[in-house]
């Protein structure tokens, strides 16, 4: 599933067998990311010492992910000295909109109707209050859609 963002094309990758972010990231990735989240702007120096406090991990590999990272667009550098600091380019909310958004274009665009159906079905028999939600926030999309 593809989505433009900032001149680049984004593909999520979606595992659904794993929960939150986790979905969409790696490990590390998703670890760097609630750790940038949370305390920004951050150098690899102090992202790998809070992550190797937890479990043995290279310098270099933090610093090659948070690259990646970088090079995805989902982190900005600019470098302070001979290190760089590191801040996400869009908060986590922002983040999971997004993913949250290119899924559903894409299993929309190659399913349709039958997704619509299976998500209903799937909200009325978790909880048919979320059930009623949804129909408000449908109703709300149609009168913001009303000229």
């Amino acid at each position: 599933m593809v989505a433009k963002r900032k001149n680049r094309v984004r593909r999520v990758n979606l595992r659904t067998s794993r929960k939150g972010i986790r979905q969409v990231l790696g490990d590390l990735e998703a670890d760097i990311m609630e750790l940038i989240w949370k305390d920004s702007p951050a150098s690899v120096r102090e992202i790998h010492e809070n992550l190797a406090q937890e479990r043995t991990i290279a310098y270099t590999t933090v610093m090659t992910v948070m690259g990646r990272l970088a090079e995805k667009g989902m982190l900005s550098r600019e470098q302070h000295g001979r290190a760089y600091l590191y801040v996400p380019t869009q908060n986590r909310e922002q983040f999971c909109s997004e993913a949250i958004s290119t899924v559903m274009e894409g299993l929309l665009g190659g399913f349709g109707e039958p997704v619509l159906s299976h998500f209903v079905d799937t909200v009325d028999s978790e909880d048919s209050a979320k059930l009623d939600e949804l129909i408000r926030l449908i109703e709300k999309k149609k009168e913001e859609a009303r000229p």
